[in-house]
């Protein structure tokens, strides 16, 4: 059979695993991305799982194929991953296997970071760049063979943070955090120049919050701020003389009917008092 096009042609193949294989919320407990002898034995899984099997099913057909993944949502709780086809002019159209074709799928979150699984280990990760010290590093970070490919999915802004004193002599890096399931999480790091640390390609109109990596916890060093869509950065600082009424939407209530978590409802009690600023 000829195909116009590689997208077509992983339409196709997508068609078919959409007929015995789809997502299933249990399998976040799984301790592992399933084998593909299990996937075709239970024909269910999670997204990591769909894009797995996608990825075997589209290069054994000569299709370049990767999995693409946000370690964290910016807007919501969990994490997501998808697939995308890499046409020969090197543009990366996502989809998501066993769910959504090319040209049909859209990321249900708001990612602040995207990065590329990839075979080769890349040596300017940041399990290279600490080298063989004891330093801890968040675990979705510490990876070796991954790539960020932010840019490539919108607007990304190089983010300056200017701290207010030297950290101790014993911290090299600093992370930008993104509030994910009730806390600030690292989605992204950077070296310490002396009170100087630039983050390199993220998106906009996210919320962040500078922080440095301590006892495996985030210590805030800054205010949380959103990186608007201009690209200018409008700081967030708690007017503690000013109470305001605010109504919140929880990131702890999540519907999972699909291939990721998102944001359902509240998840806070009416007249439960959280806190006051």
């Amino acid at each position: 059979m000829l195909f116009r096009s590689p997208v077509e042609a992983a339409a196709l193949i997508n068609n078919d695993i959409m007929k015995w294989f789809t997502f299933d919320k249990r399998w976040y407990f799984h301790p592992t991305d399933q084998g593909l002898a299990e996937m075709k034995r239970t024909g269910l899984g999670r997204c990591e799982d769909m894009t797995n099997l996608t990825i075997y099913a589209m290069r054994a057909n000569g299709l370049s194929v990767t999995s693409d993944y946000t370690p964290y949502w910016a807007n919501s709780g969990n994490n997501h991953a998808w697939n995308a086809i890499i046409l020969p002019g090197g543009q990366a159209i996502p989809f998501m296997g066993a769910e959504a074709n090319p040209g049909s799928y859209g990321l249900p979150g708001k990612p602040a970071k995207i990065y590329r699984k990839s075979f080769a280990k890349q040596r300017q990760n940041l399990a290279f760049v600490k080298g063989d010290t004891a330093v801890k590093v968040p675990a979705w970070l510490g990876g070796k063979s991954y790539v960020d490919v932010t840019a490539s999915y919108g607007e990304v802004t190089d983010v300056l943070v200017t701290l207010d004193s030297l950290p101790p002599d014993s911290i090299r890096f600093a992370y930008l955090c993104v509030f994910n399931d009730g806390e600030w999480k690292p989605i992204q790091w950077s070296d310490i120049t002396g009170k100087r640390v630039i983050f390199k390609d993220m998106a906009r109109q996210i919320t962040y919050m500078p922080g440095l990596y301590v006892n495996e916890k985030i210590v805030p060093i800054g205010n949380a701020f959103v990186l608007q869509a201009d690209g200018t950065r409008r700081e967030l600082v708690a007017d503690m003389a000013e109470p305001v009424d605010i109504v919140c939407t929880g990131v702890m209530s999540r519907a999972m009917d699909k291939s990721s978590e998102t944001v359902a409802g509240s998840g806070l009690k009416i007249g439960e008092v959280y806190g006051r600023y």
